[in-house]
């Protein structure tokens, strides 16, 4: 059997009151110290597990109270296990992801048809169309999804990474478009389509630069770079009109710093459209793994993101971005201030530090039974103790910077 994977642990030690501890009979908590009588004589050891007192708690209470002692010290360690999170987390899906899981499979196998039809030279106009569909259908699917920083990870695995992209950038670009311009869901409608459409360009650059393990070589990049401009000739040649859409395919590697391509435009010059859907592919490529990275966290993609805006990527977005899924990105791991652990799984009000977290170890150290959500936004009393992952750097990520 392989090892337990941890997804968080934490020790903790605390003092509580005799007439506490019957509520820590039922939990994996000892004894952090040997409770001692003025007389010197040990009254409970060090370690006792508070679950072998229940036969005999009435006797331990009044045994302590004779020796003038009212409470005592005890310690727990407990941990998140990810395959237990992931369980948990597929009990609450209906309740937590409403971007149809049907409908996103359907769009990932699309775009790979799409991709192949392209390198055989058999496209049809109609299935361009059929994927521009498929993107409005998203738009209207995610405009009504909180939690769609979830579903893209829930689809990561399907199919080869290329196509699960495009439906990320898709579903995180019309997410992004509906909370930035809220009255106008033409936009978000365009970025899910861009989004679906943005990468096919690649279908013309050859697979094993695509998929090379190390970094490329200048010549080698500047193939890549191409992409771009191939995918705008493919869009239009089949059909495909739309200004916004056409801005998504040709500017998601335009920077604000003007060092993007394929044109160099600067923040002035790049379409609205283009900046979000920036940010929604960088996100999802530094969150994903590709065959010359692993995956980082979510967590830490936000960091970086800060760290470039204003250079790389538009503030608006970037400010949406955060807003959208909070200091606290889903799936992170955190400690509340009344001890217990849980992992993150969405922001739905403005404050940053109080996202919704789904508990896994209550306060006292005990295991979770179902599914329970905590709204930090609406329980004052609570709040984030720590995150329990870490931060890096942007450059560390992309060795031949294909993503930048």
């Amino acid at each position: 059997m392989p090892p337990e994977m941890n997804f968080a642990e934490r020790v903790t030690k605390r003092r509580i009151s005799l007439g506490e501890l019957r509520e820590y009979l039922s939990t994996p908590a000892y004894v952090a110290e040997d409770v001692v009588a003025s007389s010197g004589v040990v009254l409970l050891p060090r370690g006792t597990e508070l679950a072998a007192l229940v036969s005999s708690v009435e006797d331990v209470e009044k045994n302590l109270r004779r020796w003038g002692i009212f409470s005592i010290p005890i310690i727990f360690r407990n941990s998140i296990n990810i395959q237990e999170m992931e369980g948990i987390l597929k009990t609450a899906e209906a309740n937590l992801m409403r971007v149809d899981p049907e409908l996103a499979r359907n769009t990932v196998e699309q775009v790979s048809n799409v991709y192949g039809r392209i390198v055989e030279g058999i496209i049809d106009p109609e299935d361009y169309a059929n994927l521009a569909n498929q993107g409005r259908t998203l738009a209207r699917e995610v405009a009504q999804a909180p939690q769609v920083m979830l579903c893209l990870g829930r689809v990561r695995s399907w199919d080869e990474y290329t196509y699960v992209h495009s439906l990320n950038v898709a579903l995180l670009g019309g997410f992004l478009a509906s909370r930035l311009y809220p009255d106008q869901p033409d936009i978000a409608e365009s970025l899910s389509v861009g989004g679906i459409l943005h990468d096919l360009g690649k279908a013309h650059v050859p697979r094993a630069i695509l998929n090379k393990p190390g970094p490329l070589t200048k010549e080698e990049f500047e193939i890549i770079k191409k992409h771009s401009e191939y995918g705008e000739e493919l869009a239009i040649a089949n059909g495909i009109t739309d200004v916004r859409v056409l801005s998504v395919v040709r500017g998601h590697h335009e920077r604000c710093n003007g060092e993007g391509y394929p044109d160099r435009f600067t923040k002035e010059q790049i379409r609205k459209e283009a900046k979000i859907a920036a940010v929604a592919d960088v996100f999802d490529a530094l969150t994903a793994k590709r065959v010359y990275k692993e995956p980082i966290d979510s967590r830490v993609a936000v960091s970086m993101m800060i760290d470039n805006t204003g250079t790389h990527f538009a503030p608006e977005v970037v400010r949406v971005l955060l807003m959208s899924i909070g200091l606290y990105p889903p799936g992170t791991a955190v400690e509340l201030s009344d001890g217990s652990l849980g992992a993150v799984i969405g922001a739905k009000g403005k404050d940053l530090m109080r996202p919704q977290v789904l508990l896994q170890i209550d306060s006292m150290g005990r295991k979770v039974e179902g599914v329970k959500v905590v709204d930090l936004s609406e329980d004052p009393s609570l709040y984030v103790q720590r995150s329990l992952q870490d931060v890096g750097k942007l450059e560390a990520y992309f060795p031949s910077k294909q993503a930048l």
